[in-house]
C-alpha cells in the first residue's frame, strides 16, 4: 500500500484571502453634518460582515475641526469597541445604531442566542450615553476653549499692569485641546493659520481589531 504524503496546506495560519479595503468618510462641517450622523456610518462600516484586520476606515475632515477629532478619535472608540462584537455575535442589521434602534416591531425575530435580549438591553445603554456626549460635545469644548482663554487674558493683563504697558490686550480667541494647548487644525472664530482651507488632515478610526467585550 502506498503511504500518502502530507501536503502542506494553502493556508497554515487560517488567514483569510480576501483583499484588504480602505473606505473613506468624507467630512467637512461638522454643524451641517453632526458628529453623530458621521459616526453612525462609521459604525455601520466597522460592523459589515468582513474580517476586521482587513478593513480600515478613515474620516476625511476636510474642516480640520477640534469637534471632529473628539468626536471621532475619542469618543467614537470607546463605543465601537463594544458595537461591532455587538454586531458581529447577533447578526445585526441595519448595522446603523440610529437605524437599528429606530425600527419598529419586534427586535428578538430570528434572534436565537439566549443572551441576545441582555446584550441589546446593554448595548442601547452604552448608545443612548455616547449620544449623549457626542451631542453635548460642541458646548464643553466650547466652554473649555473660553476658559483656557479667559486664564490667558487674565495672565496678559497681569503682565501689563507690571511692566505699565499702555496698550490694548488681544488675544486669540483659540480653540483648545483637553490640556490647552492650541489645537493645531481650524479654531471656531478663525485666525491666520487656523482658517477653513487651512487643514485637510485625516483621521485614521480603525486599524486594528476590535476585542470583544460581550
Amino acid at each position: 500500500m502506498r503511504s500518502l504524503s502530507k501536503r502542506p496546506l494553502a493556508n497554515p495560519l487560517g488567514k483569510s484571502d480576501l483583499p484588504g479595503i480602505d473606505v473613506f468618510v468624507s467630512t467637512a462641517d461638522p454643524e451641517k453634518e453632526p458628529p453623530l450622523v458621521t459616526a453612525n456610518t462609521i459604525l455601520s462600516i466597522l460592523a459589515v460582515n468582513y474580517p476586521i484586520e482587513k478593513l480600515c476606515c478613515y474620516i476625511s475632515d476636510d474642516g480640520g475641526t477640534l469637534l471632529t477629532f473628539e468626536a471621532k478619535a475619542e469618543r467614537f472608540v470607546n463605543f465601537a469597541q463594544f458595537w461591532v462584537p455587538f454586531c458581529r455575535k447577533h447578526n445585526i442589521e441595519p448595522r446603523n445604531p440610529d437605524s437599528y434602534f429606530s425600527i419598529k416591531g419586534d427586535p428578538t425575530k430570528n434572534k436565537k442566542r439566549p443572551d441576545f435580549v441582555k446584550d441589546r438591553r446593554w448595548i442601547k445603554r452604552e448608545y443612548d450615553e455616547f449620544k449623549v456626549k457626542i451631542n453635548g460635545l460642541s458646548e464643553s469644548i466650547q466652554k473649555r476653549c473660553d476658559a483656557f482663554n479667559k486664564r490667558e487674558e487674565r495672565k496678559e493683563r497681569k503682565i501689563a499692569k507690571e511692566q505699565n504697558l499702555d496698550q490694548p490686550i488681544n488675544i486669540a480667541k483659540a480653540s483648545r485641546m483637553a490640556d490647552g494647548t492650541h489645537w493645531p487644525g481650524t479654531w471656531t472664530f478663525p485666525c491666520p493659520d487656523h482658517k477653513k482651507g487651512d487643514h485637510a488632515g485625516i483621521i485614521q478610526v480603525s486599524s486594528t481589531s476590535y476585542p470583544s467585550y460581550i
